[in-house]
């Protein structure tokens, strides 16, 4: 074997072992989530977790939480759009859009990811629990009668903020 074949072979052994490596780490974290087959799918679909440490793991959490959020402020506000001046719709619909996940991605979403890179652990996981509390508000608005794709985009929500508050917990362990 020529050497140019033994360092490919060498190559490729170390790459292996770095993904399995990153592999077991997220296995370990994910193990300890009440969540955990969200946790393994949300971590193992972002490229970036193939590098990550623990804070960019907790990090990609959150960014998924915010798209997750985006997704479903999107969808409350097209269900605005479409309540056709029935004013007690407006009102449901208003209020999960402007105060309930407005606040989570213009406020809590961006706290917690700064109070993590601050290493400010026990604020982000406020901060993600200001993100679930917005979900039952939400949900709340419709006094019991909560449509159910707005039911299951709230509680999409609010696992996946529960998640990444179990992630960032072991960081305060």
């Amino acid at each position: 074997m020529n050497n140019f074949m033994k360092f490919f072979a060498m190559f490729l052994f170390i790459q292996t072992q770095i993904a399995l490596s990153q592999q077991n780490l997220i296995q370990q974290l994910c193990q300890k989530n009440r969540y955990e087959p969200l946790c393994v799918s949300t971590l193992n679909l972002d490229p970036r977790s193939k590098t990550s440490d623990l804070q960019g793991l907790a990090s990609i959490s959150i960014d998924a939480t915010t798209k997750k959020t985006n997704e479903t402020l999107t969808y409350l506000a097209n269900c605005l759009d479409r309540t056709g001046g029935d004013r007690a719709a407006f009102e449901e619909y208003g209020t999960c859009v402007d105060q309930d996940y407005g606040a989570s991605i213009d406020r809590y979403l961006p706290g917690a990811l700064a109070n993590l890179k601050a290493k400010k652990y026990s604020a982000a996981i406020a901060n993600l629990q200001d993100v679930m509390d917005a979900t039952g508000d939400c949900e709340n608005q419709f006094a019991g009668s909560c449509p159910l794709p707005v039911s299951q985009r709230n509680k999409a929500v609010h696992d996946i903020a529960d998640m990444t508050t179990d992630i960032i917990k072991t960081f305060v362990k």
